[in-house]
């Protein structure tokens, strides 16, 4: 299948960002040798993204052992995938440095659980692909946003 090699590829971009974004946290020390509480949220964040991105990219191949159901391996990774990110956002809310506009960002992946609860529960009955990519490259995506800010 094409699909595992895409998400082998995204999986090596999760991790590349990760390991690298560790350098830079480490020099991001103030004098004292403490890190900000916004810094260290950000840095958790873009691990916890990072690592179920790549987590995620691993999932399918794992699953496809057990089953040569395509629907059935695209729904239940979609459901385990949108489960996380429903955990996330509520994480996310709770943290005490979240601001306002933190929360209003809340919504792009609202909307990424929401596809992947489409993926699941679909009329049709039929799970794809490409709602799930949709949520691995959403997770790299903010794994990268997140580097980029500390």
């Amino acid at each position: 299948m094409t699909e595992f090699g895409q998400l082998y590829a995204i999986a090596q971009i999760a991790i590349a960002i990760s390991g690298f974004a560790a350098l830079v946290v480490a020099f991001k020390r103030r004098p004292d040798g403490m890190w900000d509480t916004a810094v260290v949220d950000r840095f958790h964040g873009m691990l916890a993204h990072g690592l179920s991105a790549a987590f995620f990219c691993i999932l399918p191949p794992v699953i496809a052992v057990f089953t040569q159901n395509t629907d059935l391996l695209w729904s239940i990774c979609s459901a385990l995938l949108g489960i996380l990110i429903l955990v996330h956002i509520t994480l996310i809310a709770l943290l005490p440095s979240s601001s306002m506009y933190t929360r209003l960002g809340l919504i792009p992946p609202l909307l990424a659980a929401a596809l992947q609860g489409a993926n699941v529960f679909g009329g049709d009955g039929l799970a794809e692909f490409g709602p799930y990519l949709v949520g691995i490259l959403w997770h790299t995506f903010q794994s990268g946003v997140l580097f980029f800010l500390l």
